[in-house]
């Protein structure tokens, strides 16, 4: 091919070559993202603190009386909790946990009355235990009644 005074005599790669090297940047690319993803939930999901190692359960409380909420917190976790904070509707409540901390299989149970607010017969309050790790375990407990 002539453009005005220059020769251009450039030929193609050929469809085959083109296709194949089409292929191989792809699968190069995926193999870059999957290494980069693994990478990521691997340190993401591997190993975990102590807080993914904390599982604490509700067993049963007793809330028939408005003025005093008693607990019973079951440890189902692989680690032995410290319970720092308890909440009950966002309130601070003083609670001394027994035992302290709750080791592994064990039941933990405490005596609250509540304070900071006005508890109603039959109204849900959220209560919130927090660990000395920071993990935080949420139940709802129902204010004159016993679960």
């Amino acid at each position: 091919m002539k453009i005005g005074k220059y020769k251009l005599s450039r030929k193609a790669v050929s469809p085959v070559i083109a296709t194949l090297l089409m292929i191989a940047i792809a699968v190069a690319a995926s193999i870059i993202v999957y290494v980069w993803s693994m990478g990521l939930l691997g340190g993401l999901m591997g190993g975990g603190g102590s807080q993914v190692k904390e599982q604490l359960i509700l067993e049963a409380y007793n809330w028939a009386s408005l003025g005093t909420l008693e607990l019973t917190l079951r440890n189902v976790g692989s680690a032995s909790v410290d319970i720092a904070n308890t909440y009950v509707a966002g309130e601070l409540q003083t609670a001394a946990w027994t035992p302290d901390p709750v080791a592994v299989g064990a039941t933990a149970t405490v005596s609250i009355t509540p304070a900071g607010f006005t508890a109603s017969a039959g109204v849900a309050f959220t209560l919130k235990v927090v660990s000395a790790t920071g993990g935080v375990f949420t139940f709802s407990v129902i204010a004159g009644s016993v679960g």
